[in-house]
């Protein structure tokens, strides 16, 4: 696996041969880059998630990440073709412990790589997104699809269980019973019922999908990053706690917010009427 490094953002594209990472300003955006194959995730593709993943994590100047595929697809999932050719994350020949560390070590060190980035990331979802590329959609924390995207879970119709997430964000992100749904008869959500049903922020046509997501991105990415940083580690954590350990966190952090440069600049832009100029201090 190659060794993460952490790359100045000076703007353009970062070289990956089966993705693109781009850095425009405060805003990366990772593509699945494999187009005649609906961005199908190969073991190279893995890898590079991984690698470009951390580079944007350790970017001070990156505010927010979009993730997306280029072409007519967001992703269909792993590459049978490149599992037939022996490099099955099941390989036959390794044993049921190697199996068990390479899907902790790869598919899934992806999604705890998405989930667990401190900065706000959105899924730009252009067309179908199965498998593993629908759990990294869901471990997105916003979400913007055009009318032609759709989703599916693709595990349970190979014989195999969700291992990257499937039944963990379904019944938080989509309610029990349509999880279960979805999971057992692997049917596909449409764009309009995911929108209807609160799973996508926005819903827009395919010409208007990448000015949509970048006006959110924007958004957010203008926003005090001290503050919306510790704002998604309360919502996630928060989860997993009362609402007394909750104000107890909140309390703490609080304390800490007080004292940013950015809560100065807030201050003083409102006193001048002015929009705030946040540094991230």
């Amino acid at each position: 696996m190659r060794q993460v490094e952490s790359r100045p953002n000076k703007g353009g594209e970062v070289p990956y041969d089966t993705i693109v990472l781009k850095k425009e300003g405060s805003i990366a955006t990772v593509i699945l880059n494999r187009p005649e194959v609906m961005n199908a995730i190969s073991p190279q593709m893995f890898d590079e998630l991984n690698d470009s993943l951390g580079d944007v994590a350790g970017d001070k100047d990156i505010r927010v990440v979009v993730l997306t595929g280029a072409g007519h697809a967001f992703s269909a999932s792993v590459d049978i073709e490149a599992e037939s050719d022996g490099k099955d994350r099941f390989l036959p020949d390794l044993s049921p412990e190697a199996q068990r560390r390479f899907v902790q070590d790869v598919p899934q060190r992806v999604t705890k790589a998405i989930f667990n980035l401190e900065k706000p990331t959105i899924a730009m979802v252009n067309g179908p997104a199965v498998g593993d590329a629908f759990d990294w959609v869901l471990a997105c924390d916003l979400r913007v699809a055009s009318t032609n995207a759709k989703f599916m879970c693709g595990f349970i119709r190979m014989g195999l269980i969700p291992d990257t997430g499937a039944t963990w964000f379904y019944p938080r992100l989509l309610g029990l019973t349509r999880a279960l749904e979805l999971l057992f008869t692997e049917d596909w959500l449409d764009a309009d019922e995911a929108y209807r049903i609160g799973l996508l922020n926005r819903l827009v046509p395919p010409e208007e999908l990448e000015s949509a997501t970048m006006a959110l991105a924007k958004k957010v990415a203008g926003q005090a990053p001290i503050a919306v940083k510790l704002a998604k580690m309360h919502v996630y954590r928060g989860l997993q706690m009362s609402l007394h350990e909750s104000l107890d966190m909140a309390a703490s952090d609080e304390v800490m917010a007080l004292g940013t440069q950015d809560h100065k600049e807030a201050l003083a832009a409102f006193r001048k009427r002015r929009r705030p100029v946040f540094k991230g201090k």
